[in-house]
């Protein structure tokens, strides 16, 4: 029962971490203790502790770790909400301020002009800005493409603990990934999984409706000279593969395992033509992790890989438009379920397999079979 085993695990482990304190700029709990005899204005202390174990946390945690246990300017609430209404715009040109994140004053008027209409939506027009005029001074190298209130945060602990004797080994060995995004800061909407592996590995194919490009994942490292990317000679999503070279392509990868990438709304059935050139690769589908911090999204893939068709599987499952209807034939199997099949109806989408993949990881299927629904024939009237 592997996936009862890690889950024990994980509940044990949890155990024994110190009582958890909430950040109320990430909205999540981080297990930060701090030293009761420790001065209120001492921030070193309190990143010492956490950046050294931040290399055991899951990779998808790490960031959000770093950001709750190091302030070197202080509580980052106010920059990680700034988009929200709620907090006062004072408070944001003060934390900015703050943490000397202007280069120039040019930096500092796109900032304001750009600032209060960006408020209250998605946009993040005025971090683009300050990239885009500031460069390797906040980090935003070779392109502005990460450029985010976390970000920002991350280049200023990085600089702040890098020059410290005594936090810059720790800092160095921290390694952590960045969401995938284009050059223009965007990414794929990534589907949900009721079960999740919280590290999405080195290499993602990325599908779409009209390509597929192969690319490796964007990770940074930290250290005196801010937040460095680590990608691949053509970033993320990488270079562009015609079907026909398709299986070439995969088959170079110097990993076992790769992440496979695909917008939610997608039909299903288009990754079949990428799981038949699978070859001896092991393709895991990628869904949006837990742990990131406010604005990013995270890849982190599901436990049960995806293969192409084959014989002898015991139970064959129809996924159509109502993944849930698949799930519950699932779960009606129950342990006697056993090697899966899941038969591609046309109304399949993307996030209804990572949804039944996940459920199927609680039945210790390690695999599943990807093949299209066999059509039914009209009968003549």
């Amino acid at each position: 029962m592997r996936h009862w085993f890690l889950i024990a695990c994980l509940l044990a482990c949890k155990s024994k971490e110190a009582p958890p304190r909430p950040n109320p700029a990430s909205g999540s709990v981080a297990p930060v203790v701090v030293d009761a005899a420790v001065p209120v204005d001492d921030w070193t202390t309190p990143c010492k502790q956490i950046l050294a174990g931040v290399p055991k946390v899951p990779a998808t945690r790490r960031a959000m770790q770093v950001i709750d246990g190091c302030r070197p300017c202080g509580d980052w609430t106010p920059l990680l909400k700034w988009a929200d209404p709620a907090i006062p715009r004072t408070a944001v040109d003060a934390a900015m301020t703050g943490c000397k994140a202007f280069c120039n004053a040019a930096a500092k008027q796109k900032w304001n002009d750009s600032l209060d209409d960006a408020r209250g939506t998605k946009q993040r027009t005025p971090w683009r800005h300050l990239g885009e005029i500031c460069k390797a001074e906040v980090s935003a190298v070779p392109d502005s493409r990460f450029m985010s209130a976390p970000y920002f945060a991350l280049d200023r602990i990085a600089r702040a603990a890098g020059a410290d004797p005594k936090l810059a080994p720790l800092i160095a060995a921290i390694e952590l990934p960045l969401p995938a995004v284009t050059i223009t800061g965007s990414g794929l909407e990534l589907p949900e999984s009721p079960a999740t592996m919280p590290d999405a590995g080195v290499w993602a194919i990325t599908v779409t409706v009209s390509e597929v490009r192969i690319g490796k994942l964007p990770r940074a490292k930290l250290g005196v000279d801010g937040v460095t990317v680590i990608q691949g000679d053509e970033p993320y999503p990488g270079a562009l593969v015609p079907p026909a070279k398709l299986a070439a392509a995969i088959d170079k990868l110097d990993t076992p395992a790769v992440a496979v990438i695909a917008p939610t709304k997608m039909p299903a059935k288009r990754l079949l033509d990428v799981i038949a050139a699978h070859g001896k690769h092991d393709l895991r589908l990628a869904v949006a992790a837990s742990g990131a911090p406010q604005s990013w999204t995270l890849a982190g893939v599901t436990p049960v890989t995806m293969v192409g068709a084959r014989k002898g599987d015991k139970t064959t499952l129809a996924l159509d438009e109502d993944a849930d209807a698949a799930v519950k034939a699932a779960k009606e199997k129950g342990a006697a379920i056993g090697t899966v099949t899941i038969a591609l109806g046309p109304n399949a989408t993307v996030a209804g397999l990572a949804k039944l993949l996940g459920a199927l990881a609680y039945f210790d299927v390690a695999s599943a079979a990807l093949t299209p629904a066999k059509e039914q024939r009209k009968v003549p009237q």
